[in-house]
């Protein structure tokens, strides 16, 4: 798919990987609607969005909140027309505690990781079979594939996004509407600054996250892992027989809701 003169819905496009997608498909001259939570922070990526596409504007959104996508798929289509493109990359990594909360973890964290994008997918997949066009990524991480110390719900909740993501590229197979999985490894973000952090690799800026994307979408790939090498450590560990303990926590909780 072509991005000029399309319309992109990025989510979590207040910082980090979300806002570097926002700003790379403006470039490439798509018009952004920059959805998070932090409005504040949606201006600056808004900002640098107009400095390429004028139309393009911030829509302050919780994903997780109970009919919000479908709300932002209206007013967006209401605006611009239509979605020709989702970028489903709002995410929560908190703190969890398995051990005495396993439950509300999961719950919340599923609420924004999985329900969020299938929500959006939801609200802007009909009118993309209509126009037999459109392109849905769905970013996961390398954390859905080998388990981060610290984030069991984090990590079911973008292993089932992965899943569903392929199931749904399968389905819609020849119907014109592209969809994708980005994983991102370990991605220089604010949210390596929260909590307690062992991991002392090298980060990667969320710039080569936003290429990979837009790329994604032009090329139409069903999947990617961004740096390449990482996809290698997914498909190696289930062939092991027993965990890998990184030594890393919040290992790759790069997203901003």
């Amino acid at each position: 798919m072509d991005v000029r003169e399309r319309v992109a819905v990025v989510t979590g496009a207040s910082s980090g990987i979300g806002a570097a997608v926002a700003v790379e498909l403006a470039r490439r001259g798509a018009t952004v609607v920059a959805v998070a939570r932090r409005a504040d922070r949606l201006e600056e990526t808004t900002a640098a969005c107009r400095r390429h596409t004028s139309d393009s504007f911030a829509r302050p959104t919780d994903v997780g909140a109970p009919g919000a996508c479908r709300e932002l798929a209206d007013e967006v289509a209401a605006r611009l027309g239509r979605v020709d493109i989702v970028v489903n990359n709002a995410g929560i990594s908190p703190g969890e505690d398995p051990r005495r909360r396993a439950l509300a973890d999961a719950d919340a964290i599923m609420a924004v990781n999985f329900f969020g994008p299938v929500a959006l997918v939801d609200a802007t997949l009909p009118g993309m079979l209509e126009r037999r066009s459109g392109s849905i990524v769905n970013v996961t991480s390398v954390s859905g594939y080998v388990p981060a110390p610290g984030e069991p719900a984090y990590g079911a909740s973008k292993a089932a996004l992965s899943r569903w993501s392929h199931g749904l590229a399968v389905d819609l197979h020849g119907s014109g509407v592209h969809v994708g999985v980005m994983s991102p490894g370990p991605i220089d973000t604010e949210i390596w600054g929260h909590g307690d952090n062992t991991y002392r690799g090298k980060l990667y800026p969320a710039s080569v996250v936003a290429t990979a994307i837009a790329r994604m979408i032009e090329r139409e790939t069903v999947h990617a892992t961004v740096p390449r090498q990482y996809g290698a450590v997914g498909a190696v560990y289930p062939l092991l027989g027993r965990p890998i303990r990184w030594g890393v926590r919040k290992y790759a909780s790069h997203q901003e809701r």
